[in-house]
């Protein structure tokens, strides 16, 4: 703001589109809708003063919002279509994004308007999904997929929302219900057998020791260079990941970012993984990737995740995916008195709450800790 002759005198902010004419008048600019090869109408609204227009544009675009959802004549098959060709994923989600797109929604959806979907109907689709939407006709698709499903849609809806003013009843349906898997931690017996079992000179042993030590994800650990530890600070950066993707119709390993921003994190280690790290890399180059020892070769995560399904047996103990040693990494530090948010910042949550939902399971051991530390009766005193 500027101050004339006493008075505050609004200056235009950036982003919302009104200015001052050379006449002296404030113009302001608003979408009013897309024309069908994706490109922007405008309207203006005029007024003597930055405020007014303000408001004037305000109104518009609320009366916009108003109007019936008709004027929107896009179908699902071409709303998809410019949804993803603005969304800023990784490659490896827009690829999944396509796989859902193509596989499950079109395929029922795809010529309906999308002013014409309800929620009634969207909620009749996912749950056909449920019972019977498996691609081999075998059953229906987990809780889990639905729901990315139905995630998927609402974001495409949204963005018509925001884009062509096209509003759709298909928002107001509920999204099915999901109830994350309970995942397995490794009992302090269970640990105590794995140990014995890792050495230096296995590559999976230092898989094993990135998990439980550092909350890595396979992925993570894949991706991992020798120059990536800093042995002088004790850290390990994680600053990308490997995949195995499905890119134009052909398979191949996918070096990317992690998960999230929050994923990129720096992650002190633990004296212990530190010297078995120092050993297993000692004579490979700066750049190697630490399970393969090559340059530019990571491994694939399916093949850490066998490896890891060998080791298990081989120890006698049941099965359980790679991601159970990260589940156990923060379990048992939590158990431990570790500070949560800490442990959630090393594990590369955004929201502390994620760790303590999807993370936090207390064992019997612990469970049985906390019975035992206190008697409410003295029996025979």
């Amino acid at each position: 703001m500027i101050l004339v002759k006493g008075q505050v005198k609004q200056l235009p902010r950036y982003g919302e589109n009104i200015y001052r004419r050379k006449d002296g008048r404030w113009e302001g600019r608003y979408i009013a809708m897309r024309l069908p090869d994706g490109r922007a109408k405008y309207k203006s609204v005029y007024g003597k003063t930055h405020d007014i227009v303000k408001k004037k544009q305000m109104a518009a675009i609320q009366a916009l919002a108003k109007e019936p959802a008709a004027a929107c004549d896009l179908t699902v098959k071409e709303l998809f279509a410019r949804y993803l060709a603005q969304a800023d994923v990784k490659p490896s989600t827009r690829e999944r994004y396509r796989f859902m797109i193509e596989r499950h929604i079109l395929p029922q959806l795809g010529q309906t308007p999308v002013s014409k979907l309800t929620a009634k109907g969207l909620s009749d689709f996912l749950r056909h999904l449920k019972n019977h939407g498996r691609l081999d006709g075998k059953g229906g698709l987990s809780p889990k997929t639905v729901r990315d499903v139905a995630v998927l849609i609402k974001s495409a809806l949204r963005f018509a929302q925001a884009e062509y003013h096209c509003v759709c009843d298909a928002l107001n349906a509920r999204l099915p219900v999901y109830t994350q898997k309970k995942v397995e931690v490794l009992s302090d017996t269970e640990l105590a057998v794995l140990g014995k079992a890792l050495l230096p000179s296995k590559k999976i042993s230092l898989a094993v020791m990135l998990a439980l030590h550092a909350g890595l994800r396979v992925g993570e650990v894949c991706a991992l260079r020798v120059c990536d530890i800093d042995y002088l600070a004790g850290t390990v950066q994680v600053c990308r990941s490997v995949q195995r993707v499905t890119l134009n119709g052909k398979s191949q390993l996918l070096v990317q970012r992690p998960k999230s921003d929050s994923s990129e994190r720096i992650v002190p280690l633990h004296p212990e993984l530190l010297l078995f790290l120092k050993k297993a890399t000692a004579k490979l180059p700066s750049d190697a990737y630490i399970m393969t020892g090559q340059i530019g070769q990571p491994m694939d995560p399916r093949t850490c995740q066998y490896q890891f399904t060998v080791l298990l047996k081989r120890c006698g103990i049941h099965h359980r995916g790679f991601h159970a040693l990260r589940h156990t990494f923060a379990t048992r530090y939590i158990e431990n008195g570790a500070d949560i948010k800490s442990i959630s910042e090393m594990l590369g949550h955004a929201d502390i709450k994620t760790t303590l939902k999807l993370y936090v399971h207390p064992s019997l051991e612990s469970k049985r800790r906390c019975i035992q530390q206190i008697s409410f009766l003295k029996i025979g005193a």
